[in-house]
């Protein structure tokens, strides 16, 4: 049995054992009803156990992040002031108290951010930086603090250069690099350390949704995956972060063939994303039949906002791929009238309705084909369209996805050829084509460790004007160009 206890005043203490443990385990797993039992078990035998309150407070956090319903974040959010009260009652010596106190801000802080209340937000952001930073001053020895700090430092890392003021005004600083290295300490800690062995599968969680969405380099995708596919097929957020992993590296048969290891007897709290990817993984073989049917499933039961528009788009895209131009124009006013625009994949969904062009059916296969890993299907259909037959964009887009190709099959040398052609052709454009090609032109050149021009495209690319995944695109560059920096 893993066990440490904090004694604090009023006998407030924070116990670790095994039921705490374990109850951790199934709140990361989204079992949430196995885990108020074992809290409730808790409670009756540790009444006076600080842990609980932080334990019940983790599960309303992933309940609102999942869900994105603002009726259940409007019922759990009163809870909070007194989970942070109970906390207080530790002991100031207590190396858990500002740690616990300081999680729970940043968790709401990223709760709120679901619903534009950034300014609330933005204050609780700051108060766990504060809380954080100084107890591990206090506590440097103390491994949690480095899981959350990471986290920050790397929120901190990707502020849009105009929001930099207030990080100045308010002397918060960090970057992804450093938050990437903390977290890669802890998880190697967490590991070799049965003290925190059962914070493992959070810093993994939190490594590979950094990794895979700020970090270019194939090897550290591939390092993920193997530590993924080592972890119980009963953590859903592990196996939801194995399929994105798998997804995003072109490996969409073996997605498919993870989401048949999801235990659909076990008690899991709904997580409606995971049929929007499975929709995705159809879609990327081009089965229609079981994209659609979890679009739809997707779209009838999740109650949040986001992924509504896109999810929309990509049954227009099967309706145009069956040639059934009706059911196109349906599905394209669905995108038009529901959901948010917040996130760049449903800004693009609502750019594309918007212009009200029908998309060319041969180019939006080998997109999906590409976007699965099925590259020489998606080659052949491309080298197979007649330039004379494409408009001025889909010339562009062709070279485009031409590039993306060669550059995922390693034919560097052509997939160069076709991002300049990209850019060259593209940059008067309002879509993504030419910035994506010259960010990509950018992770080649890191990856050939030619920092100048790798710096160059990037630079290249924060200058182009464009709509669609700006946010996304940008970041990316951004990030890239402080490498740059810091190996210059």
């Amino acid at each position: 049995m893993t066990i440490f206890i904090i004694t604090g005043i009023q006998s407030q203490v924070v116990i670790i054992n095994e039921n705490c443990t374990s109850a951790y385990s199934n709140i990361l797993s989204l079992k949430f009803d196995d885990a108020q039992e074992q809290i409730e078990e808790e409670k009756i035998k540790n009444p006076q156990n600080i842990f609980i309150p932080y334990l019940e407070n983790y599960i309303d956090f992933l309940k609102v992040i999942i869900s994105e319903d603002e009726n259940v974040f409007y019922s759990l959010e009163k809870n909070i002031p007194n989970r942070i009260k109970q906390i207080e009652k530790l002991n100031d010596t207590s190396r858990f108290k500002k740690y616990l106190i300081g999680n729970i801000n940043l968790q709401w802080a990223l709760a709120r951010s679901k619903f534009n209340e950034y300014p609330t937000a933005a204050i609780e952001i700051n108060k766990a930086y504060r809380l954080l930073k100084s107890n591990n001053e206090l506590f440097p020895d103390f491994i949690p603090n480095s899981i959350t700090l990471g986290v920050l430092h790397i929120m901190i890392g990707i502020v849009p250069d105009t929001y930099h003021w207030i990080l100045d005004l308010i002397s918060m600083q960090g970057s992804v690099e450093l938050g990437q290295r903390e977290l890669k300490f802890t998880y190697e800690e967490c590991l070799s350390n049965p003290k925190y062995y059962f914070l493992k599968d959070e810093v993994l969680f939190y490594m590979g949704m950094v990794g895979l969405n700020l970090n270019p380099d194939p090897v550290f995708a591939d390092y993920l995956i193997s530590r993924l596919k080592q972890n119980d097929h009963q953590n859903l957020i592990l196996t939801y972060l194995t399929i994105n992993a798998l997804m995003k590296t072109g490996k969409n048969d073996e997605a498919l063939k993870t989401f048949s290891t999801i235990d659909t007897t076990e008690n899991y709290y709904p997580f409606y994303y995971l049929n929007f990817l499975h929709g995705e993984c159809y879609l990327r073989e081009l089965n229609f039949v079981l994209a659609e049917k979890q679009f739809n499933y997707f779209l009838q039961n999740f109650t949040g906002q986001n992924f509504i528009k896109d999810a929309w788009q990509k049954l227009a895209w099967i309706a145009i791929l069956r040639n059934d131009t009706l059911a196109y124009y349906r599905a394209r006013q669905h995108v038009l009238s529901e959901g948010t625009n917040k996130i760049d994949t449903d800004k693009s969904a609502e750019l594309y309705a918007k212009r009200g062009t029908i998309p060319n059916a041969e180019m939006l296969k080998s997109r999906l084909l590409f976007d699965g890993g099925y590259y020489n299907k998606a080659q052949n259909i491309l080298i197979n369209q007649a330039n004379n037959n494409l408009t001025p964009t889909e010339k562009v887009e062709k070279d485009y996805r031409l590039g993306r190709i060669a550059h995922q099959l390693h034919n560097y040398s052509a997939a160069k050829n076709y991002y300049l052609s990209t850019i060259e052709t593209g940059s008067y454009l309002p879509d993504y084509y030419a910035a994506n090609a010259a960010l990509k032109l950018g992770n080649i050149y890191e990856v050939e460790n030619d920092s100048i021009r790798a710096a160059h495209y990037y630079n290249i690319c924060l200058h182009l004007d464009f709509d669609e995944y700006r946010n996304s695109i940008r970041g990316k560059a951004k990030q890239g160009l402080k490498r740059m920096i810091a190996n210059d």
